[in-house]
């Protein structure tokens, strides 16, 4: 017998996913957030706490994965038109808040002696946010579409634009010359928008038909493994051409973000992102040093506040100048308050280059990550904080609700119809002759493509998933009519659905009569056999040609009905 050799990363990586349940389940029973969780664990087990796991290249690889995937899931959420719609949040409101917070903090850290160019690379580095805690957070409050969100999002995107310059430059200004190399800056710079444009075509013309000749499989797991080969391929190209992976991974997935698999790809791309993010701040909190500056506390204190003070005032303020309202502004601001993950990149990046001490970086480093363990609290309240704030101010919090959030309303009793095929195209087209809104569920990729070339709202996706029920807005639907691979499965959706509190009408179809009372028991409000109803129909035309009265047939195809639902009425049975 071979002797397996247990590697150190298998042993470090079975170290931290252990440290991190525990961890977990002892802070969601305080309900503290996942967050605060994750860092508490990587500073127990990290170098500086118990030492049962180094801060090691493996744990930097898997980090940077993590945030691939987020990123690539940010995408996912804007198509490009979307984007090109962003312009003055991105550009506008980006630009202004990355120059303000900068140079406010490069001007607090100078008046404390330090260097120019440390604290032009200090306040650089904490004018980041964190995309991973205000993209989560958002997510998690879904508050995704809400218009301060936009402004949020819009900002991040420029602030990624911003960090991939600054990354650039670092390495030249650790050098000996006084000023960047911008010949060496604009060839990168060119670099980037050829690889992007060439990324962008490639998505917009292959991934489309890779993607419906994976669907053709009928495989899950083909899917699953479809997209992870495209997010990891991506960032392995942007990062060979000295680009960060996120990078590549974001602008892919603006393009997927426009196709009709988006939803399904980032249902299935979600536990790869929640995993690889969470061990992303196990490597931040591995960082922690809490006996070297224990004494230090109430000056690192007083820094995280004033940071989180400067950043809330400074980005309300740029929002307040392009004309938003304050409402809008202070939440931006609230939500965009906190350090980043590219700030860490870039003082470890300054660090390694000369420019930052150890000694500097680690104090940073504190406060950057007390004010993202602040972050949570701050964006769930910050409704609740801007009306405060604008008592205290004297004046009214309104809130800008921009065109997507007004559509909602139009989402509104309207009916999830799972299956386009040939009874669902039937279906719709009724739907459509009387006005009432649908979206349509289909796993035939080519189904999806028809579709939506005769303009109806359909999606790749299967019913069989909750959180698919949950994007088709099913709190506010009127009607679903799902159709299931086997008794099992349906059983199990419908069982979920009214768990859940959902209590709109489920009109289930299936193939054999003989299912009707466990699905009506399962909570089904009524199921349609489409064996027995096309076997009574061709009892009915049988019966007709023979010369019986149409009366007569129909009394006896309802006694039928009756008899075989056993106890049930109606045409189809009815749950009573």
């Amino acid at each position: 017998m071979v002797e397996w050799k247990q590697p150190a990363f298998f042993v470090e990586l079975l170290v931290i996913l252990t440290a991190s349940l525990i961890s977990i389940l002892a802070c969601r029973r305080l309900r503290v957030p996942d967050l605060l969780a994750f860092l508490l664990s990587g500073a127990i087990i990290g170098p500086h706490g118990l030492d049962w796991v180094r801060d090691s290249d493996n744990i930097h690889f898997i980090s940077d994965l993590g945030v691939s995937f987020l990123l690539f899931e940010l995408g996912l959420e804007f198509s490009l038109p979307r984007l090109l719609q962003l312009k003055r949040p991105v550009l506008g409101l980006g630009s202004l808040q990355i120059l303000l917070t900068t140079a406010a903090l490069s001007g607090i850290m100078s008046s404390q002696d330090y260097p120019a160019l440390v604290a032009l690379v200090i306040g650089a580095a904490l004018a980041m946010s964190s995309t991973a805690i205000v993209a989560g957070e958002f997510h998690a409050l879904n508050l995704q579409q809400q218009h301060h969100a936009r402004l949020a999002v819009g900002v991040l995107l420029f602030q990624d634009i911003a960090a991939v310059l600054l990354l650039i430059l670092l390495p030249v200004l650790g050098g000996t010359e006084a000023f960047p190399d911008f010949g060496l800056v604009a060839f990168a710079l060119g670099r980037a928008l050829l690889l992007v444009a060439i990324l962008q075509s490639v998505a917009y013309w292959a991934l489309p038909r890779v993607y419906r000749e994976v669907a053709k499989t009928g495989s899950q797991e083909v899917f699953v493994l479809t997209t992870l080969v495209i997010v990891l391929l991506t960032g392995f190209l942007t990062h060979a051409v000295g680009l960060s992976m996120a990078f590549g991974a974001f602008s892919v997935g603006v393009m997927l973000g426009e196709s009709e698999f988006r939803h399904q790809v980032e249902l299935d791309i979600r536990p790869f992102r929640d995993l690889l993010m969470g061990l992303f701040f196990v490597g931040i909190g591995m960082k922690l040093d809490f006996a070297t500056h224990l004494g230090e506390w109430p000056s690192l204190l007083a820094c995280t506040l004033l940071l989180v003070l400067c950043k809330t005032l400074l980005t309300t303020l740029s929002a307040l100048l392009i004309g938003e309202p304050f409402g809008s502004a202070a939440q931006t601001g609230l939500a965009l308050a906190q350090a980043g993950e590219f700030g860490f990149a870039l003082i470890a990046l300054a660090t390694e280059a000369g420019l930052l001490t150890p000694g500097i970086s680690a104090r940073v480093l504190l406060v950057a990550i007390a004010s993202m363990a602040l972050s949570p609290f701050l964006i769930r309240n910050s409704r609740q904080i801007t009306d405060i704030l604008a008592r205290l101010a004297g004046s009214k919090a309104s809130l800008k609700i921009d065109a997507s959030e007004q559509n909602r309303a139009d989402l509104k009793d309207h009916v999830i119809l799972a299956g386009y095929g040939r009874v669902g195209q039937m279906v719709a087209k009724f739907l459509n002759s009387n006005g009432i809104p649908f979206i349509a569920l289909e796993i035939d990729a080519e189904q999806v493509k028809l579709g939506r070339a005769m303009g109806d709202a359909v999606i790749y996706g299967s019913c069989g998933r909750i959180d698919m029920l949950r994007r088709c807005h099913i709190d506010c639907a009127r009607l679903a009519i799902l159709t299931f691979k086997s008794l099992k499965e349906a059983q199990r959706v419908i069982g979920q659905i009214r768990a859940l509190g959902y209590s709109l009408p489920i009109i289930v179809r299936t193939r054999d009569h003989g299912d009707c009372i466990a699905l009506v028991n399962a909570g089904a409000s009524q199921v349609v056999p489409e064996m027995f109803e096309a076997s009574l129909l061709m009892a009915a035309e049988a019966l007709a040609m023979l010369g019986m009265d149409r009366d007569e047939i129909e009394r006896q195809l309802e006694d039928e009905r009756l008899r075989r639902t056993e106890g049930t009425s109606g045409p189809f049975p009815r749950k009573r």
